[in-house]
């Protein structure tokens, strides 16, 4: 930088040129003319208060041949500013150099080449399993013995694992940001000023809802490294784009985990169903995880101003529109929503804690079955798509000799071969997904472990609250009231976290439990027996 200053500051004293000012873009790409010095040296331009252009050669003016081409061929001329690149020889004070338009040309494809081999390289350090974030997300620290790897930062740690807790608690990023304003958290910008000696911003501990959203979005914190999340489509369109997850890259247990995976996983899933407030400003710790039985839509909660209590606070089907909409009535009361659902939780973790071994063999078998029944669907949908592309390879070969011996015209060759092209690429991709899908899934192992963990977390659990209940339960299903005698019922299945549907034999649901009145009626199934509840709607 120093030598190009002293070249230029030569040049404009032996040429005359007075009241001279450097314009530096240092560390910007010459491919983007959106860089400050340059954008502020064109303010000057377009105000006319600049004479002459000098540069060192063209590539310090920019590297993009186009662009290039309309500063020296239409810009500058309508400003009536000189341009001067001392070692290209070019001066448009003495006409067009006609070697210009090529070195532009050089120096465009110089940058594609070496921008080429820098993603080359990338991607190599990405497929290795090496992090390509040049800082670690707030958590984490560079190993001071090896600049790869990320230890853990204990203080920001805490602040991250409050965060998930909050998060699982029910609150929303934006409750959450209040939470830790309030309590005067130091923000991450804040923290990372402090940590490094920069200057500190202005609002030390405001907290905003974006900054918490990114956290709880981070995956890294589950011990992990995910690589290649975003892309450019190409050097000259600088955009981020999201990349789909399929192809990225995920390398397990390549730093200490902050987050548990199935704390994380959790999270994930609470964020999809955000719970929205009613006009009345109340919120239910159940909304989000209540599905109807017949349409699989959510159920809305409601409430009534008219009622000072909350013993009128109810779901109602999102398809159920006072006998006009697509589905019948799905209603429960929040109360009785309440009782079903910590008897339920209170009495199935009873049971898991007495019969431990028996209950893991028999989740284990029925996660089995299940996965070898997903994988077997899979493993018939690939060999159909397989298949289907040997039949667009035949059809392809068939319409092209057809077109060579003049049976089909040229414009609808063109037209059928686009058209079974697009599908065989659209075929290999769903075909590849597949293939990843088997891999995967052949692999994992059950989630029984992580459920039994909560087990032991949750021995006494005497009320429900949204933190507990969102780790425990991930899904319920509720069925449309049937009368039976006089009385309106409403049977709830209870999806629980990592293992879905528990089932319990019936003497143990009924006997072993040492109760006179079961709290929820076992209903029988082949060869095993349902854990499900029946209670009146009233």
């Amino acid at each position: 930088m120093s030598s190009q200053k002293a070249l230029l500051s030569k040049y404009a004293a032996d040429h005359g040129f007075r009241n001279t000012r450097f314009f530096v873009d240092d560390g910007f790409s010459g491919t983007s003319f959106q860089r400050p010095g340059f954008q502020e040296m064109m303010r000057y331009v377009e105000d006319y208060s600049v004479s002459a252009v000098i540069v060192k050669d063209l590539s310090r003016l920019g590297r993009e041949y186009s662009y290039m081409g309309q500063l020296q061929d239409f810009i500058f001329p309508a400003y009536d500013v000189r341009f001067i690149a001392i070692n290209d020889d070019v001066d448009s004070a003495k006409g067009e150099n006609d070697f210009a338009v090529f070195k532009n040309v050089f120096n465009d494809y110089y940058a594609k080449d070496t921008s080429k081999k820098i993603r080359a390289v990338v991607k190599m350090r990405g497929e290795a399993g090496e992090h390509l974030a040049s800082n670690p997300p707030y958590g984490y620290i560079k190993d001071p013995q090896d600049k790869k790897k990320w230890i853990v930062d204990e203080e920001a740690a805490k602040v991250v694992q409050r965060i998930f807790n909050l998060c699982i608690a029910g609150k929303s990023p934006m409750q959450i940001a209040k939470i830790l304003t309030a309590d005067r958290v130091l923000t991450v910008t804040a923290y990372h000023a402090r940590q490094k000696g920069w200057a500190m911003p202005e609002n030390l501990c405001r907290w905003c809802t974006k900054s918490v959203s990114g956290i709880l979005e981070w995956r890294e914190y589950t011990g992990c490294t995910v690589n290649f999340k975003t892309y450019t489509k190409s050097l000259k369109f600088k955009k981020r784009m999201e990349n789909p997850v399929e192809n990225q890259r995920v390398f397990e247990d390549t730093q200490p985990a902050i987050i548990e995976k199935g704390q994380w996983e959790r999270v994930q899933e609470l964020r999809k169903n955000k719970r929205r407030p009613t006009k009345t400003g109340r919120t239910s710790m159940f909304s989000g995880l209540l599905y109807c039985a017949d349409c699989g839509a959510k159920l809305y909660f409601c409430t009534c101003k008219s009622y000072k209590d909350d013993s009128q606070n109810h779901f109602v089907c999102s398809n159920y529109k006072s006998n006009t909409g697509s589905c019948k009535i799905h209603y429960i009361r929040e109360q009785v929503l309440y009782r079903i659902v910590l008897e339920t939780i209170q009495r199935t973790l009873t049971y898991v804690r007495m019969f431990r071994k028996d209950f893991k063999l028999e989740m284990l078998a029925q996660d089995e079955e299940s996965r070898k029944a997903e994988l077997a669907e899979k493993r018939k949908a690939l060999s159909g798509a397989k298949k289907r592309m040997e039949d667009l390879d035949r059809i392809i070969q068939h319409i092209y000799e057809d077109n060579v011996l003049g049976k089909l015209s040229d414009s609808r060759y063109l037209k059928l071969s686009r058209q079974y092209e697009k599908e065989q690429a659209e075929i290999e991709q769903l075909a590849a997904v597949l293939e990843r899908e088997i891999e995967t899934q052949a692999g994992q192992v059950s989630d029984v472990n992580e459920f039994l963990k909560l087990v032991n977390k949750y021995l006494d659990i005497p009320e429900l609250d949204a933190a507990i209940l969102n780790e425990l339960v991930s899904k319920i299903v509720v069925h449309s009231p049937v009368r039976e005698n006089g009385r309106k019922q409403v049977r709830i299945d209870l999806y629980f976290t990592y293992v879905g549907q528990i089932r319990i034999p019936l003497k143990i649901g009924r006997e072993s439990l040492n109760e006179s009145e079961p709290a929820c009626q076992v209903t029988p199934v082949p060869t095993k027996f349902l854990f499900t509840s029946l209670w009146d709607a009233a």
